[in-house]
This record gives structure tokens, C-alpha cells and sequence, in this order.
């Protein structure tokens, strides 16, 4: 029977609508997305701020070399503090890694000025591909460098340069789960065969082009000097916990906490703060330093790790699990696949809800033998990870895709 209390608007028709429709062609959202993209992107490139790069573009391009060039274009860069080691950007991170990597390409790294427009920085790295005979080009392609997340226009760059540069894009993402994230990589990869997803999270062969490969999920990479200040940081840190969580407190969590309390577990929340933050707004304040944050991983025998990305459920391989590695701590994980694609499964333990963790836990933490075994292992394989894996990983795609070599050894599994 019809409930007359409903109202039947022509806005509630339309939503449901839009989900049959979403239903019936599920890339739906991201189509209209692309469309209208695509309309802003002709609005833009007509002003002569994208004019300029336009003509940058089309001038000749000399032959590459005999070496690879590689540019790192990174979202934070001097400007930002994090431009050192240990501060947790990865695009420092990949570059002095590469440097590192013996027999590797040369490496430059271009800078954005906050002060400049989109149109003149993307003229000024067209002339910096040029002159450095640059073949690849890594950068984070969710947004523009040294700007608020809305802004984004590595779609217009990606058009006027493609057809003339004969390199590769390497479009860094740190979470294609979420729609209009991975909507963004699907434009560019759409233009040309020369762009290449790099995600940290998930798997994203055949998500932007059916049986085209990317590289993804990948471990986080890490420079020596990185590693090295990791180690003298936690070096005098003894195990002060059975277990440990590290991260926001949502309501379910502070539940979980309680469940291993009761069965008689130590239980450290943050124990890298020294003002509790065991709530999630707290959580979200005055974080403490990275270092600080690995100091604390390392204090307890064992971490908690959940998967879940924030976009939905969709399993991540998060950034946590290669630092609980670094830390040498044994890694308690709700993935069942992301963990696995990496560390031998006796190396670590994965969890299924509540009540399996505390199960899992005590059997675990019972046997200090096996336990430190499997953490030794753990950690052996992180640091291999945090050295190898990121650039392997990527050179192993450019391989597979037939497009221009790194010169460096493809990660095999």
C-alpha cells in the first residue's frame, strides 16, 4: 500500500534513478565525471596561461639518450618540511632511493614554486624534460603540487605533452579505491599508454584499461639514511607492551582495546604520545614526529594493523604494515590477501573480528620463541621491501608494458 506520509520529490526520483542507472553501467559516476573534466579542461587550456604550455610543447624534442632521465615531481617539496629524510614523503623517499639504487638512472628532482600557476609550472617542467632529455616522469597525479587537493590539472599537462614527449608519466596515487581518485588516472591513461599507475594500496591491473598492467599495491620505499636514522631512534627501546594500536580511536576500537585488556594483555593505545589521545578527535591532534611514531611501534611485541580503506570495503595494503616490519614488531593484520603478497604467512598473524583477535593474540604472544623468530623474519623482509620493491616494482611494469627501461633489476615476487 502507498504510505502517504512519503513524500515523492522530482530530486528523489532523480537519485533513484541515478543508482538504477549506476547500477545498470557501474563506471556511470566516473563517465559523467570525465565529461565534465573534460569541458573544464577546454575552458582552460583556451587561456594563455595554458597557451604557453601548449607551444612549450610542441616545440621539437631532442632524441632520448642513451641513459634514463628520470624527474621527480613531488606534491611537497623544499617548501614543505618533510623534505628530508624521516619525515614520511614518499617522493623524497623514491628519489634518493633511486639515487641509491647502484647502476640506476640519474635523478633530478623539479620543484614547484607555490607562487606560480598551473600553466607556468607545467611550461617550466615541459623545458626541464627538454633540456634534460628526461624518459620518465614520477609525480602524485591525485592532485597539483604546492595547492589545496581540489586542484587538478595534470589533465591538461598530460594533453598537450604526450603526443611530442616520447616518455613515460608515472602517476603516483595513495588511494585509487576511492571513485574520483581513480577516475583521475583513468583520463590519463586514456590519452596515451605512456602513463602508469603507481598505488601503495591496491591492485590496479586492468582498472584503468582491460588487461593493461600498473603497479600496484607497492611498499613504500625508503632511502639508507631514512633506514638508518630508524635504527639509532629505536635502538634503546625495549618491549614495554604485549600489544599495541596506533591510530584514530573510533568507537569500535575503544571496544577492541577493552576485549584484550580483559584477557589479561598489556595494551599500549599510541604509546608514541604522551597525552593519551584515546579518543579519535584527540587522535587527530598534535601528532607526534614519524620517528616518534616508530619509537612507539617498536615498544610492544606485537601491533594491530586494520586494512579497511575509508572509501568502502576494500582491503588496503597499508603503509603500517612495512613499518611495523622496521620497528620489530610482530604484525596482527585483518587483510587476507594485501600482507601475503609480500611476507611468508608464518612470519605474521591475520585476525577475523573481535573475539578471533584476542584468540589470536594470547597464542601468539604464549610462544616467545616462535614469536621472536617471526619477527626477526618479518622485519628481514621489511627492510628488503622499504630498499627494493617500489622502483623493482615499477620497472617490472615498464618491462611487461614494453615501454621505456629504468636500467635498473625488475622486484619479482
Amino acid at each position: 500500500m502507498f504510505d502517504v506520509t512519503t513524500q515523492v520529490t522530482p530530486e528523489g526520483i532523480r537519485g533513484r534513478a541515478g543508482r538504477l542507472a549506476q547500477h545498470l553501467i557501474p563506471d556511470l559516476d566516473q563517465r559523467t565525471y570525465a565529461r565534465a573534466r573534460k569541458r573544464d579542461r577546454r575552458t582552460r587550456n583556451a587561456s594563455s596561461d595554458f597557451q604557453l604550455l601548449r607551444s612549450r610543447a610542441a616545440q621539437s624534442w631532442p632524441a632520448f639518450g642513451t641513459e634514463p632521465t628520470v624527474v621527480v615531481v613531488p606534491p611537497e617539496g623544499p617548501e614543505s618540511e618533510t623534505w628530508e629524510p624521516a619525515r614520511w614523503n614518499i617522493y623524497f623517499e623514491a628519489s634518493q632511493r633511486l639515487r641509491e639504487t647502484p647502476g640506476g638512472p640519474t635523478v633530478l628532482d623539479f620543484h614547484v614554486d607555490p607562487a606560480e600557476s598551473p600553466g607556468q609550472w607545467q611550461a617550466r617542467l615541459v623545458d626541464f624534460l627538454r633540456d634534460s632529455q628526461a624518459t620518465h616522469v614520477l609525480t602524485h597525479i591525485e592532485r597539483d603540487p604546492v595547492t589545496e587537493p581540489t586542484t587538478w590539472t595534470w589533465d591538461s599537462f598530460w594533453e598537450w605533452v604526450h603526443p611530442h614527449w616520447q616518455g613515460v608519466l608515472l602517476g603516483g596515487m595513495f588511494d585509487s579505491s576511492y571513485r574520483f581518485t581513480e577516475a583521475k588516472a583513468k583520463i590519463l591513461a586514456s590519452m596515451s599508454p605512456r602513463f602508469a599507475l603507481v598505488d601503495i594500496c591496491i591492485p590496479m591491473d586492468s582498472a584503468l584499461v582491460k588487461g593493461r598492467p600498473e603497479v600496484g599495491p607497492v611498499n613504500i620505499p625508503m632511502s639508507n639514511r631514512t633506514l638508518e636514522l630508524v635504527e639509532s631512534h629505536i635502538a634503546d627501546q625495549g618491549k614495554e607492551f604485549d600489544v599495541s594500536f596506533m591510530g584514530v580511536m573510533y568507537d569500535y576500537r575503544v571496544e577492541l582495546v577493552r576485549k584484550l585488556q580483559a584477557s589479561g594483555l598489556s595494551v599500549a593505545v599510541n604509546p608514541h604520545r604522551s597525552d593519551g589521545a584515546l579518543d579519535a578527535d584527540a587522535t587527530r591532534q598534535n601528532q607526534p614526529s614519524w620517528l616518534d611514531y616508530m619509537r612507539g611501534l617498536a615498544a610492544s611485541k606485537a601491533t594491530i594493523n586494520f586494512s579497511r580503506s575509508n572509501a568502502g570495503p576494500f582491503e588496503q595494503l597499508k603503509t603500517r604494515v612495512v613499518e611495523v616490519g622496521l620497528a620489530g614488531t610482530y604484525l596482527l593484520t585483518d587483510d587476507h590477501d594485501r600482507t601475503r603478497r609480500f611476507w611468508d604467512a608464518g612470519t605474521f598473524s591475520e585476525f577475523n573480528g573481535l573475539d578471533d583477535l584476542v584468540t589470536v593474540s594470547e597464542r601468539v604472544l604464549g610462544d616467545s620463541a616462535e614469536l621472536a623468530s617471526a619477527t626477526e623474519s618479518f622485519s628481514e623482509r621489511a627492510r628488503f621491501l622499504a630498499r627494493h620493491h617500489y622502483w623493482g616494482a615499477i620497472e617490472a611494469t615498464l618491462r611487461a608494458r614494453g615501454l621505456p627501461s629504468l636500467g635498473i633489476e625488475p622486484f619479482t615476487m
